[in-house]
């Protein structure tokens, strides 16, 4: 009988480091959302608005610092406006809070808000959500491919 223990003792001993890598793999398989996104947002009126977005990773854990850059075009006056931002995420939920920065193109006025993002990590290469900024706009984040030089 204690020949059994001693095998089961082992068996488990044995396990332990292929249960706590799995453990690492559950905890890592959220997807990885750092890097580069195109966003288009739907706005309800003859404008269109799009741009691109850079998360990267913080010492803090679930917090991205962000720099995006907007374009919202509209029949009479064009916008281009660097913002940056924070994000945190929760599960998978990402808050994108902006702050702008500059104007590039388009007269730098009061009227143009910081563009702020409510959305939903579909992947690694889509979140689907909200603009906030002027209303609440349905928007789609899409992971951007990566150069080769």
């Amino acid at each position: 009988m204690t020949w059994r223990r001693a095998l089961l003792a082992a068996a488990l001993i044995a396990a332990a480091p292929m249960a706590s890598a799995d453990l690492g793999a559950q905890v890592s398989s959220e997807p990885d959302i750092s890097g580069n996104w195109a966003f288009k947002s739907y706005t309800h009126d003859a404008c269109e608005f799009g741009g691109v977005a850079t998360l990267m990773p913080t010492e803090e854990d679930n917090t991205y610092s962000c720099e995006l850059t907007a374009r919202q075009f509209c029949p009479s006056v064009e916008w281009v406006v660097r913002q940056s931002c924070v994000a945190h995420r929760t599960g998978d939920r990402l808050v994108i809070r902006s702050q702008i920065e500059e104007f590039i193109t388009g007269p730098e006025t009061a009227s143009y808000w910081p563009d702020n993002f409510i959305l939903k990590i579909q992947s690694g290469d889509r979140m689907t959500g909200s603009l906030i900024s002027h209303g609440t706009h349905a928007s789609e984040f899409t992971r951007q491919a990566e150069g080769i030089s």
